[in-house]
């Protein structure tokens, strides 16, 4: 009978382990999903930052390359008006930087 009554003791213990153990477990799975589920959502918000940030670039890309030709040829012009003297009629006004 002591045998049965220790065993019985034993086990009940066991079990009890065993649930604390289960649920400190499910407690971690659910909060290494929160954090899952959390960092998803802020790796989507970044890459749609990162999409507008390079439609940003190709903007200033477009208006720095525009820039450098007209710089290009209002160099070529300057030295044609030191050759001749003369500024050129056709010379346009660059715009100014949007």
């Amino acid at each position: 009978m002591r045998i049965v009554a220790v065993f019985a003791v034993i086990l009940a213990a066991l079990i009890a382990t065993f649930a604390v153990m289960y649920k400190q477990r499910l407690d971690f799975e659910a909060q290494q999903q929160a954090r899952i589920d959390e960092l998803t959502k802020e790796v989507s918000q970044l890459q749609a930052e990162n999409e507008s940030n390079k439609a940003a670039l190709a903007k200033v890309e477009q208006e720095e390359n525009r820039l450098a030709s007209e710089n290009q040829i209002l160099l070529k012009e300057l030295e044609q008006a030191k050759i001749t003297g003369k500024l050129p009629k056709t010379t346009p006004l660059p715009y100014p930087p949007k």
